[in-house]
Protein backbone atom coordinates (compact mmCIF):
# COMPACT_ATOMS: atom_id res chain seq x y z
CA UNK A 1 0.00 0.00 0.00
CA UNK A 2 2.84 2.11 0.94
CA UNK A 3 4.52 1.73 -2.09
CA UNK A 4 1.17 2.37 -4.40
CA UNK A 5 0.68 5.96 -2.38
CA UNK A 6 4.72 7.01 -2.97
CA UNK A 7 4.41 6.57 -6.65
CA UNK A 8 0.97 8.25 -6.90
CA UNK A 9 2.66 11.12 -5.32
CA UNK A 10 5.59 11.05 -8.01
CA UNK A 11 3.84 10.91 -11.11
CA UNK A 12 3.50 14.93 -10.59
CA UNK A 13 7.07 14.96 -10.94
CA UNK A 14 7.65 12.33 -13.31
CA UNK A 15 5.33 13.98 -15.95
CA UNK A 16 6.74 17.46 -15.22
CA UNK A 17 8.74 18.94 -18.38
CA UNK A 18 11.44 21.47 -17.78
CA UNK A 19 11.77 24.26 -20.23
CA UNK A 20 15.16 25.87 -21.24
CA UNK A 21 15.22 29.72 -21.46
CA UNK A 22 18.89 30.99 -23.17
CA UNK A 23 19.49 34.47 -21.48
CA UNK A 24 22.25 36.18 -23.45
CA UNK A 25 22.41 34.36 -26.56
CA UNK A 26 25.11 35.82 -28.88
CA UNK A 27 25.81 38.81 -26.38
CA UNK A 28 22.19 40.06 -27.20
CA UNK A 29 19.49 41.41 -24.72
CA UNK A 30 16.91 39.01 -25.40
CA UNK A 31 15.67 35.58 -23.78
CA UNK A 32 15.44 32.59 -26.24
CA UNK A 33 12.43 31.81 -26.55
CA UNK A 34 10.25 34.88 -25.36
CA UNK A 35 7.09 32.50 -24.01
CA UNK A 36 6.54 29.39 -23.22
CA UNK A 37 3.72 27.38 -22.45
CA UNK A 38 3.87 25.26 -18.71
CA UNK A 39 1.83 23.39 -16.92
CA UNK A 40 1.73 23.26 -12.76
CA UNK A 41 4.85 21.53 -11.34
CA UNK A 42 7.21 21.99 -14.54
CA UNK A 43 10.13 24.42 -14.26
CA UNK A 44 11.87 27.04 -16.17
CA UNK A 45 15.73 27.09 -16.33
CA UNK A 46 17.09 30.02 -17.07
CA UNK A 47 21.03 29.83 -18.54
CA UNK A 48 23.06 33.31 -18.62
CA UNK A 49 25.19 33.27 -21.44
CA UNK A 50 26.67 36.54 -21.26
CA UNK A 51 26.81 39.83 -19.32
CA UNK A 52 25.33 40.19 -16.65
CA UNK A 53 21.46 39.63 -16.42
CA UNK A 54 18.35 38.80 -14.25
CA UNK A 55 14.68 37.43 -14.67
CA UNK A 56 12.12 39.02 -12.51
CA UNK A 57 8.77 38.55 -12.82
CA UNK A 58 7.01 42.40 -13.75
CA UNK A 59 3.77 43.94 -14.97
CA UNK A 60 2.50 43.75 -17.65
CA UNK A 61 1.61 47.01 -18.09
CA UNK A 62 1.90 50.24 -16.64
CA UNK A 63 5.45 50.11 -14.75
CA UNK A 64 7.13 47.55 -16.37
CA UNK A 65 10.75 48.14 -16.40
CA UNK A 66 12.66 48.04 -14.41
CA UNK A 67 11.45 44.74 -12.69
CA UNK A 68 11.22 45.63 -8.58
CA UNK A 69 13.90 43.72 -6.44
CA UNK A 70 12.08 40.12 -5.57
CA UNK A 71 9.67 40.26 -8.36
CA UNK A 72 5.61 41.45 -9.02
CA UNK A 73 2.54 39.49 -7.77
CA UNK A 74 1.91 36.36 -6.22
CA UNK A 75 4.25 33.46 -7.28
CA UNK A 76 6.24 36.26 -8.50
CA UNK A 77 10.32 35.65 -9.23
CA UNK A 78 13.81 37.21 -8.86
CA UNK A 79 16.72 35.32 -9.86
CA UNK A 80 18.98 38.58 -8.53
CA UNK A 81 21.87 39.58 -11.08
CA UNK A 82 23.26 36.16 -12.58
CA UNK A 83 27.25 36.44 -13.86
CA UNK A 84 28.57 34.84 -16.69
CA UNK A 85 31.52 37.08 -17.02
CA UNK A 86 33.99 34.55 -16.28
CA UNK A 87 32.28 32.10 -18.36
CA UNK A 88 30.33 29.83 -15.61
CA UNK A 89 26.32 30.27 -16.85
CA UNK A 90 24.98 30.42 -14.61
CA UNK A 91 21.37 29.28 -14.16
CA UNK A 92 17.86 30.28 -12.12
CA UNK A 93 15.19 27.78 -12.24
CA UNK A 94 11.65 28.72 -11.18
CA UNK A 95 8.87 26.55 -10.65
CA UNK A 96 5.87 26.61 -12.09
CA UNK A 97 2.73 26.89 -9.77
CA UNK A 98 0.01 28.21 -11.86
CA UNK A 99 -0.97 29.18 -15.03
CA UNK A 100 -2.24 32.45 -15.05
CA UNK A 101 0.38 34.51 -17.45
CA UNK A 102 3.41 35.93 -15.56
CA UNK A 103 5.73 37.95 -17.44
CA UNK A 104 9.64 38.99 -16.85
CA UNK A 105 12.36 40.42 -17.65
CA UNK A 106 15.76 41.65 -16.98
CA UNK A 107 16.48 44.62 -14.54
CA UNK A 108 20.07 45.10 -15.48
CA UNK A 109 20.83 49.30 -16.17
CA UNK A 110 17.64 50.62 -14.31
CA UNK A 111 15.65 49.18 -16.90
CA UNK A 112 17.89 49.65 -20.17
CA UNK A 113 17.80 45.87 -20.55
CA UNK A 114 14.05 45.55 -20.42
CA UNK A 115 13.23 48.31 -22.29
CA UNK A 116 15.33 47.23 -24.54
CA UNK A 117 12.80 44.15 -25.41
CA UNK A 118 14.84 42.12 -23.24
CA UNK A 119 11.53 40.69 -21.82
CA UNK A 120 9.83 36.96 -20.94
CA UNK A 121 6.71 35.69 -20.83
CA UNK A 122 5.24 32.16 -19.11
CA UNK A 123 1.59 31.43 -20.21
CA UNK A 124 0.62 34.51 -22.22
CA UNK A 125 -2.91 34.50 -22.96
CA UNK A 126 -5.12 36.10 -25.66
CA UNK A 127 -5.90 39.00 -23.26
CA UNK A 128 -2.37 39.38 -22.54
CA UNK A 129 0.07 38.69 -25.25
CA UNK A 130 3.58 38.51 -25.22
CA UNK A 131 3.70 41.53 -28.13
CA UNK A 132 1.66 43.30 -26.05
CA UNK A 133 3.85 42.81 -23.23
CA UNK A 134 7.01 43.75 -25.34
CA UNK A 135 5.30 47.05 -27.03
CA UNK A 136 4.45 47.93 -22.80
CA UNK A 137 8.28 47.21 -22.04
CA UNK A 138 9.47 49.35 -24.59
CA UNK A 139 6.81 52.43 -23.69
CA UNK A 140 7.80 52.34 -20.15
Amino acid sequence: MFSKVFFLALIPAILAADHAVTVGANNALAFSPTSIVAAVGDTITFTVVSRNHSVSSTSFSGAVCPPPDGGVGPNGFDSGFLSDLDGSQPTFTYTVVDTVPHFGACKQAAGAHCRAGMTFAINPSSTQTYAQFLANAKAS
